[in-house]
């Protein structure tokens, strides 16, 4: 006779405790905006608020259809058009789910724990980010109060006299928040000075600056520039990015991305938006003439800016800032503030819309004339920009 043993399991789930990497739990939680942004003006995150070719969305419709969103995407000749576009080999493309997926494959491809990024400060959050997703450390250098790099301290870290140089440095170009522009003779000296250190060269804001070391690829094997149609050509919302680099590089990134790295739409509004550079060229001009002009009726409000080669100008406005940006917000105009950051919150990033949006804006401001409060510039510049800085976690 066989006995039989009867095991009674528990009727309810068995909950298990998981916690995620340490590096993981020090992270604050990144985001998209949690307030609707329809209907609104929306300066806030330096898109072409014009939106994008009409060519590109008639393209868009046309490849919208059932057996082409039903099948995968294929690269070669998207990959191909672009790179000759952008005076590249395909070798030295990578196509990205936006520039934050190209600084992601970085951070995947070459960072262990422990590493250090190199970051100037204030800049595009999302370098940190990635960097500390995957463990690593960050060695900051504030900008000075003129809005220039420095250079000397920058150098500095990268030939440490202790420990390992920097893994790599994000150089934003134009930088965000800011708009500045690094000079190409300091960029040179730079990457001449960055041995062992890959240099990301992002150049979101290119189409308005015209500033680009993109050719500079063939010469410094450690550079990586990264380029997106999400600013200038109007497609933030196809969330396609590139980079551009040295075989070698691009082999290595290769190994680390996706099968699939982008979605096919994207590539068909692209391989659209190339063959109409005039578009792009329209609006950068409009662009730089209603910044210039929203400078000039920031002058008349006493607000300090910084000058900028981007679509957005960086301002001071004051204690105030956050109330002004509380109250743009309730006349459905929305930029952006860091009432969170105690070294940011002073001030306002405003993106240039087109003509009218502007002048709405400038009309809500003068409205708010009495919360403003008119700063000299180096006095203010010097309080956002020059501040303790050391390693982060």
């Amino acid at each position: 006779m066989v006995a039989l043993t009867l095991v009674l399991l528990p009727l309810w789930p068995v909950m298990i405790h998981l916690t995620p990497r340490r590096a993981i739990q020090h992270l604050e939680a990144e985001g998209p905006p949690s307030i609707s942004r329809a209907g609104k003006i929306r300066l806030d995150m330096n898109e072409n608020t014009s939106g994008a070719s009409p060519a590109v969305a008639r393209a868009v419709r046309r490849s919208a259809q059932g057996k082409h969103l039903a099948a995968y995407p294929e690269y070669q000749a998207a990959r191909a058009a672009i790179a000759r576009h952008f005076g590249v080999s395909g070798g030295q493309l990578l196509l990205t789910n936006g520039i934050d997926d190209a600084i992601k494959l970085i951070c995947d491809t070459f960072v262990n724990p422990g590493d250090v990024l190199l970051l100037p400060a204030p800049t595009f959050s999302m370098y940190r980010f990635f960097h500390q997703v995957a463990g690593g450390r960050i060695v900051e250098l504030g900008y000075d109060w003129n809005f220039r790099l420095p250079l000397g301290r920058l150098l500095d870290a990268l030939r440490p006299r202790r420990g390992p140089h920097p893994r790599w440095l994000a150089l934003a170009n134009p930088n965000n928040p800011t708009g500045a522009v690094i000079p190409q003779a300091e960029l040179k000296v730079i990457l001449r000075s960055a041995h062992g250190t890959l240099v990301l060269v992002d150049e979101a804001y290119f189409d308005y600056s015209g500033e680009t070391v993109l050719p500079w690829i063939r010469r410094y094997p450690n550079l990586v520039v990264a380029r997106t149609f999400s600013k200038a050509y109007g497609m933030a919302g196809m969330r396609l990015g590139m980079m551009f680099a040295g075989p070698e590089l691009t082999g290595w990134m290769r190994r680390a991305q996706p099968v699939f790295p982008v979605n096919s739409l994207a590539l068909v509004a692209a391989l659209e938006a190339i063959r109409h550079p005039e578009a792009v060229r329209r609006h950068a001009q409009q662009v730089i003439r209603s910044r210039d002009w929203l400078c000039r009726r920031l002058d008349g409000l006493g607000v300090p800016y910084a000058p900028s080669a981007t679509n957005f100008v960086f301002a001071s406005f004051g204690e105030n800032a956050p109330e002004i940006a509380r109250r743009l917000q309730k006349q459905g105009i929305l930029i952006r503030h860091w009432s969170h950051d105690p070294h940011l919150r002073r001030c306002l990033r405003i993106t240039i819309g087109t003509a009218s949006e502007t002048r709405k804006l400038m009309r809500a401001l003068e409205g708010l004339r009495s919360l403003i409060e008119p700063l000299d510039a180096e006095r203010a510049w010097r309080e956002v920009l020059e501040r303790p800085r050391g390693q982060g976690k």
